[in-house]
């Protein structure tokens, strides 16, 4: 049940709504039946927030900030969206703080032009939902599909098979792409793997890598490669019986992976990413 202040926040989103769709004189160019569509979705995801009144209040200005991008697609590409993908694009864009609420707002407007509607998959919705800011901020920078080199070290006997991780998909591209929580890009990453969004290959002895020398030379790599040479074992460089050797030294083994955005990954971030120029033909 709504009481005084909730129920008045709610009444008042649903005018702004309702001043924002359906406005005397000001025609958005969608065809007969698409402000009475786009009024019943504000509606729809008005009435989910009915008992969640601080996001109801949010609506309004939501429903601005669309209409802003929808104005800007050029009359003869605007398109309805579907109804039920609408309400719950708005619905996230209202439960979350700015970095979410832009790319919700970008994937519906990106459905209402006529010119990438097609590439709006029905997924999109529920990926934007299992990602994190700090995840949204790394596709972003993703303005080419790569490579983006990553760098693991790793502990390996120096004639046997690998014992531990040191340093794991270490890269650059949380300070690139602004992300609050730099340690967790590695989960970060394996996140987007995850949904196919990127994909991590490995890098060939052919390969050029010139492009791993930054993180080769960084701080970080240099300590992770000293904890690793530091982990002697108390018989290290004794001959083993029988043999002379020193199998039993622990060296550090740099592995180069090059991140990938994939077809999927790419129609994800330009959805996303979509933002209509204001007086584009």
């Amino acid at each position: 049940m709504i009481f005084g202040k909730e129920r008045e926040a709610v009444r008042n989103a649903t005018r702004a709504i309702r001043d924002l769709i359906l406005p005397p004189g000001r025609e958005l160019g969608f065809g007969g039946n698409f402000g009475g569509g786009l009024g019943a979705m504000a509606m729809l995801a008005a009435g989910n927030l009915r008992h969640l009144p601080g996001m109801a209040a949010r609506l309004p200005g939501t429903m601005r900030d669309l209409g802003e991008r929808m104005t800007a697609i050029p009359g003869g590409r605007r398109r309805a969206p579907a109804l039920a993908f609408a309400a719950q694009a708005l619905a996230g864009s209202v439960r979350h703080g700015a970095t979410m609420r832009e790319r919700y707002l970008n994937l519906l407007a990106a459905a209402m032009d006529e010119s990438t509607a097609a590439r709006v998959h029905p997924a999109f919705l529920s990926i934007l939902r299992e990602l994190t800011p700090d995840e949204v901020r790394l596709i972003s920078l993703f303005q080419h599909d790569g490579p983006y080199p990553l760098l693991t070290v790793g502990a390996r006997y120096k004639f046997g098979g690998p014992l531990s991780t040191e340093l794991r998909h270490f890269s650059r591209l949380g300070e690139g792409a602004g992300c609050e929580n730099v340690s967790r890009v590695p989960l970060y990453l394996d996140n987007l793997c995850r949904l196919g969004l990127t994909e991590l290959r490995p890098v060939r002895i052919a390969d050029d890598t010139r492009m791993f020398r930054a993180l080769e030379e960084s701080a970080e790599v240099k300590a992770a490669i000293a904890r690793v040479e530091a982990r002697q074992p108390p018989l290290a460089g004794a001959p083993k019986s029988g043999d002379g050797g020193d199998d039993n030294v622990i060296v550090a083994d740099l592995q180069r992976k090059a991140l990938y955005v994939t077809a999927f990954g790419r129609q994800f971030y330009e959805a996303c990413e979509y933002r209509p120029e204001p007086g584009a033909r």
